[in-house]
C-alpha cells in the first residue's frame, strides 16, 4: 500500500510539473511565433527593465537587398503594415501582434537605417533595415 501512495503521489507531481507555467524568457521572438527566413538575422535579445512592462525586446536586423521580402514576411505572418518613409528612413507604424496559440501580445515595428533612399525599388542601395519585437512580463 505504501509503495502505490508513492508512486500515486509521483504520477501526481509529474502531472502538476507538466501543468507549471513557464517563466517568460528572452529568446528569438519570430523564429518561436513563425517560420522565420534565414536572411532576417537575431542581434541580441535582451530585458528593458527600465521601461514600463519590462519588456524582452529582440533586434533582428536584414540586408536592404532582403527588406522587401522582409516585409512581405512581416506582413503576412503578423499582419505589420507597410513601411512608409518619413523624413530620414523607412519606417512602419508600431504594431500589435496576438499570437493565435498563446494568446501573448507582442509590439512590432520594422525600419530602415537613416537613409535620403525615398523610393522602394531602391531599398537594395539601404545596407540594413531593423525589426524590434518586443514582449512584455509585466502589465502596465
Amino acid at each position: 500500500m505504501k509503495r502505490l501512495t508513492l508512486g500515486l503521489f509521483f504520477v501526481m507531481l509529474s502531472f502538476l510539473a507538466g501543468c507549471a507555467k513557464a517563466e517568460p524568457r528572452c529568446e528569438d521572438f519570430l523564429a518561436k511565433l513563425s517560420d522565420k527566413p534565414e536572411f532576417v538575422e537575431l542581434l541580441e535579445c535582451t530585458q528593458d527593465n527600465d521601461l514600463q512592462g519590462k519588456p524582452f525586446v529582440a533586434r533582428y536586423r536584414v540586408k536592404g537587398s532582403d527588406a522587401l521580402e522582409a516585409e512581405q514576411y512581416m506582413s503576412q505572418s503578423f499582419g505589420l503594415p507597410k513601411l512608409k518613409h518619413l523624413c530620414c528612413g523607412w519606417d512602419s507604424t508600431p504594431y500589435f501582434y496576438r499570437d493565435k496559440n498563446t494568446h501573448l501580445g507582442y509590439m512590432l515595428g520594422m525600419g530602415s537605417e537613416e537613409t535620403p533612399v525615398d523610393e522602394r525599388g531602391s531599398w537594395s542601395e539601404i545596407k540594413f533595415f531593423y525589426i524590434t519585437v518586443s514582449f512584455f512580463t509585466e502589465a502596465p
